[in-house]
């Protein structure tokens, strides 16, 4: 873990306590528990120390979903304009790569400590005006097209609606599209896989583990048999590259926006580049 994650998930908890407000001697209790966690896990994965403080944060504000009303915030704000972006990805010289840009540029809806600041639609009209930093969208297309089954791993509520939109653009016939296994930042649950209609056009799974990521020695069995049987697997966001970045098994695509330097640095990038890559150019750094 990089230096920098430690203060991304310090702000992640101070921001989790200005919202809730506990007790003095509670928010305490809560911050100093927090930085225990960060010392004894220095070498820890980054998406590991992750689910661990967010069971904490769960824990000692007695909540077992901080961002419930973010994830139906945003669900409801992205689903009001469906139509419009459907309409959108029709009109475009390219609606495959389109939509695939779309639903990198939902990738912007995240409440953890890069959290979402400004007009969340206008700030997603702005990052598809910027060119894919790296492009390996080609590539990706032609692997949906020979994929018998397509494995698509969710990231954040809102953004689920542009996975809807990308996954009814690209029409295969086999999708299954998978979700936290319990409530984490705003990632996608059941719920949200519901709420967003995403569980009419395809099949919905649960990792059945609770890091805000995709980590396969956590996951559970019935997960990790479809993830292994897969064709070909659709990586959204940063946490699932964190979890999946230095996997060699199988046949990855990534598509993230890199919100962070350590992330930016590795795919070489700037913070805030729209990516659609392939596993083959990343070792583990961090």
């Amino acid at each position: 873990m990089q230096h920098e994650c430690y203060s991304c998930h310090t702000s992640t908890v101070k921001k989790l306590i200005e919202k809730f407000k506990p007790l003095s001697n509670s928010a305490n209790e809560l911050l100093n528990e927090t930085q225990i966690l960060l010392k004894e896990n220095a070498n820890t994965d980054n998406p590991y120390l992750a689910a661990k403080i967010h069971r904490l944060v769960r824990k000692k504000l007695n909540n077992p979903d901080p961002y419930s009303e973010e994830k139906m915030f945003t669900n409801n704000l992205i689903l009001s304009e469906y139509e419009n972006w459907k309409m959108y990805i029709e009109k475009s010289s390219n609606p495959l790569l389109c939509s695939a840009k779309l639903a990198i540029a939902g990738n912007v809806i995240d409440y953890g400590a890069k959290s979402v600041n400004g007009n969340i639609t206008d700030l997603i009209k702005n990052n598809l005006e910027k060119p894919l930093a790296i492009d390996d969208s080609e590539e990706l297309f032609e692997q949906i097209k020979k994929a018998k089954n397509v494995l698509y791993l969710g990231d954040n509520s809102g953004e689920i609606v542009f996975d809807r939109i990308f996954i009814e653009t690209i029409k295969h016939p086999d999708v299954f599209f998978v979700v936290r296994g319990e409530p984490v930042i705003n990632d996608v649950t059941f719920q949200d896989a519901v709420q967003t209609g995403m569980n009419n056009i395809c099949k919905i799974i649960s990792n059945g583990y609770d890091a805000p990521s995709t980590l396969l020695e956590y996951c559970s069995d019935e997960f990790l048999e479809i993830f292994y049987k897969a064709d070909l697997v659709i990586s959204k966001g940063m946490g699932n590259f964190e979890g999946l970045y230095t996997n060699k098994e199988k046949n990855i695509y990534f598509l993230l926006m890199a919100k962070c330097k350590p992330i930016a640095n590795m795919l070489k990038v700037n913070i805030g580049d729209l990516v659609i890559t392939g596993k083959k150019y990343y070792e583990k750094s961090f």
